[in-house]
């Protein structure tokens, strides 16, 4: 199998790049071919990196040469420092088979990784304190579908995950196969945020027989005994671990090897400060007695069955006490020299027990490797009625399509607004005859497929309308005004998504191109779609030829709702960049107004007054005055823009992908038409149009005269556009969140990065 790995391998420090590499040998010995996924986050990197590198010049090579000068000048200012860095370069770039460096989880999205599994473990990649919020990156949100994922002894690194990461972690959980952590707090932790079975394994250096070590290990050039002293906190200077080395040492009449610079013992042989991880293992395989905050140095100590001593990490004691308890021997976890006992015999290790119990938790940890690997992809199962949001209260499961609600023949569903602004469905049981109606249409899962085409479709349009009236007043191409007026010529009606007069986003049905015209125009809120369903279905039911307009799991749940094919009825479905909270759209509106005071009566989130390619949000209010403002810099819109606001079902949508839309005609920008179709770029607006089965393309030919067309391809027509879920960040829960708490025009301020470091 080809397999790789993500985990900190990239930090400077001893227990990360060895988990890394002890992961690595482990599965090469299984005759794996194993990668290291080298993901080196700025944020780590800066924390280890001996100078900022200066580039006074605009020639690569002249710059090349400041930095050896400034590389060289470290050298002589700070030798340990710079020794211990290039110790700890070469073992990432050599030692571990990384792959080349990548700094950000858009260039990890963007490469073709041929992995048959990867791996996310071992050390606490899922403890956002460490990475400044959960990074996705280590929760696999990359890859090809297709690849195994598997997280193995991941460290959540405290003993509960905060509320604001739970809708994160939920998510991409979702298509883990295979998941296993470090410790029993962890279990309980994502055991809440998955429907998955939680396994606690040993940290992968544990899984390693000590003679592998010995083949890295570097021995010390120390003649005698010694106390070796490891504080894991880069800057923290740990009193508690001094003073139980200062007692051991006066006790034993040891000396004291360790790793600060920045402190003296009293009896001390000397100072490890610029060492390899090989030296680092060796230093520890060679100590008397081992002193530790580590939970590596504890580890280690373990497996070269030294005696040692664990002080308890101030932020995280529980995976050391985990270990050591599951080893029969938490009583070497010690927090004060107080604690000791007087007789220091009390302390001696029955490492034959211990060797025994870690054989036992290693088979266990080997075993959930072996089936992991070798078993099925358990996260591309079928959905079934079971699965629907009424039990699972699984918030990415529901589109809010209000499909269940219209169905219910006895309207015990209730759709229930929750703290973000988002709809869920509510069963009264008093009022439930379990009929099953509302499992039964609900339309997750039932379309989680990839089609491929069928005879002749998809056919693919770029299109443009013919008159410049049209154009003026769409958001692209012009597309929709052509089908609505067709319907409505033929005595049918439309349904699209309008502002009511208070400014809430709503389905409705219009008779009149006049009507029709509300329409027009992309509105970025998820719209309600209560009552629609069932007067659409009257309406096909009388023979009246309806258009419906709208997202596509709407038009799913519509589909479903009918639960027969009308030819009387012509589905339109928009590429969708997924939809914002209504809620927010709301709170916005409120500040809008109360800074204007005035009455909002229209929202355009995409003026072309500067042309299609740069469209500017228009607001205008009762009083005549208009807020005009570039699109991209608008704090609202760049909260939809860069994910923050939409609703959970979008970051797993199963409608972003596939090449044969739910609706029997697609339709939406054509985002790269210069790149694609040079000869049809336009600052009026160009669309794409996507005829996915025969019905569509009847309908279209009614009226595809009132277009100027070019024929295209799926390729290139989603070359640029959106063709997968959007990425679920922690930025979106952190934001989401405070929606309550904090002012909403300053709270989306503080996210909008082209912005926020304006007053």
């Amino acid at each position: 199998m080809k397999i790789g790995i993500i985990t900190f391998n990239s930090a400077h420090n001893y227990g990360a790049v060895l988990q890394a590499w002890a992961l690595q040998e482990y599965l090469k010995s299984e005759g794996h071919q194993v990668k290291i996924i080298n993901y080196r986050l700025p944020a780590t990197d800066n924390l280890y990196k001996l100078y900022q590198p200066r580039n006074p010049f605009k020639h690569e090579k002249l710059n090349e040469a400041v930095h050896a000068l400034q590389y060289l000048k470290k050298m002589k200012t700070e030798p340990n420092r710079t020794r211990k860095y290039r110790e700890f370069e070469r073992f990432i770039n050599r030692t571990l088979n990384t792959t080349k460096p990548i700094s950000k989880l858009a260039e990890l999205k963007k490469i073709n990784f041929d992995y048959d599994i990867m791996i996310a473990g071992s050390d606490q990649i899922w403890n956002g304190g460490l990475t400044r919020g959960i990074n996705p990156a280590y929760l696999l949100a990359f890859g090809k579908d297709e690849t195994k994922r598997i997280s193995y002894a991941a460290s959540i690194g405290r003993d509960e995950i905060p509320e604001v990461e739970h809708t994160l972690f939920a998510r991409y959980l979702r298509d883990f196969d295979y998941i296993s952590v470090r410790e029993e707090k962890a279990k309980e932790a994502i055991s809440k945020l998955t429907d998955k079975e939680v396994t606690v394994v040993l940290d992968p250096t544990l899984l390693l027989e000590r003679e592998m070590y010995d083949k890295l290990k570097k021995d010390p050039k120390v003649k005698q005994d010694y106390i070796y002293v490891h504080n894991v906190h880069i800057k923290k200077v740990d009193k508690r671990l001094n003073a139980m080395a200062e007692e051991m040492s006066k006790r034993t009449g040891l000396p004291i090897v360790h790793n600060r610079e920045d402190y003296d013992f009293t009896n001390e042989l000397k100072k490890f400060t610029n060492g390899s991880p090989e030296e680092f293992v060796g230093y520890i395989a060679n100590a008397k007695y081992v002193i530790a905050n580590s939970f590596h140095g504890t580890v280690f100590s373990i497996i070269y069955q030294r005696d040692f001593i664990t002080v308890p990490h101030f932020q995280n004691p529980e995976r050391m006490r985990h270990l050591l308890g599951s080893l029969g021997i938490v009583n070497h976890m010690i927090a004060t020299p107080d604690e000791l006992p007087e007789d220091l015999a009390e302390l001696n290790i029955d490492y034959d027990a211990v060797e025994k119990a870690r054989l036992t938790l290693r088979g266990e940890s080997v075993g959930f490797l072996k089936n992991a690997i070798e078993g099925p992809k358990t996260s591309n199962r079928p959905i079934t009625e079971n699965d629907k949001y009424f039990d699972t209260k699984d918030i990415y499961s529901c589109f809010g399509c209000n499909t269940c609600r219209d169905i219910c023949p006895t309207s015990a569903i209730t759709m229930i607004e929750d703290k973000e602004g988002f709809k869920y469905p509510v069963i009264d049981e008093e009022k439930c005859i379990h009929c099953n109606m509302c499992r039964k249409v609900c339309p997750y899962g039932k379309y989680k497929h990839k089609e491929e085409t069928v005879n002749i479709f998809p056919k693919v349009y770029a299109a443009m309308h013919k008159s410049d009236e049209v154009l003026e007043q769409s958001a692209s191409g012009g597309m929709f005004t052509a089908m609505y007026k067709n319907i409505i010529a033929r005595g049918g009606k439309a349904v699209g998504v309008k502002y009511t007069d208070n400014m809430e986003v709503i389905y409705d049905i219009a008779e009149t191109e006049e009507e029709c015209q509300a329409f027009r125009g992309s509105k970025y809120v998820f719209a309600d779609s209560s009552e629609v369903k069932p007067r659409v279905k009257e309406l096909l039911r009388e023979g009246v030829p309806v258009l419906y307009s709208g997202n596509p799991c709407q038009i799913a749940g519509l589909k479903n709702y009918l639960r027969k094919d009308y030819d009387n009825l012509y589905t339109v479905e928009i590429i969708c960049h997924a939809a914002a909270s209504p809620k927010v759209f709301r709170l916005y509106n409120e500040y809008l107004e109360n800074l204007y005071h005035s009455k909002i009566i229209d929202f355009e989130f995409r003026n072309k007054i500067r042309g299609w390619s740069k469209p500017y949000l228009c607001v205008k209010f009762e009083s005549g005055e208009v807020l005009l403002e570039q699109s991209s810099r608008n704090n609202f819109r760049r909260a939809f823009s860069d994910d923050n606001i939409q609703r959970p079902c979008c970051y797993t949508c199963e409608f972003a992908s596939p090449k044969l839309g739910v609706g029997d005609i697609t339709i939406g920008d054509y985002w790269g038409i210069a790149k694609q179709h040079p000869e049809m770029a336009d600052e009026k607006g160009v669309s794409i149009i996507k005829i996915n089965n025969e019905h569509g393309l009847m309908f279209f030919e009614e009226f595809r005269d009132q277009f100027n067309l070019t024929e295209s391809t799926y390729e290139k027509a989603y070359a640029a556009n959106h063709n997968k879920p959007i990425p679920l960040t922690i930025k979106r829960n952190q934001l989401m969140s405070q929606i309550d708490d904090v002012e909403i025009n300053k709270l989306l301020q503080n996210f909008n990065r082209l912005k926020k470091n304006l007053k």
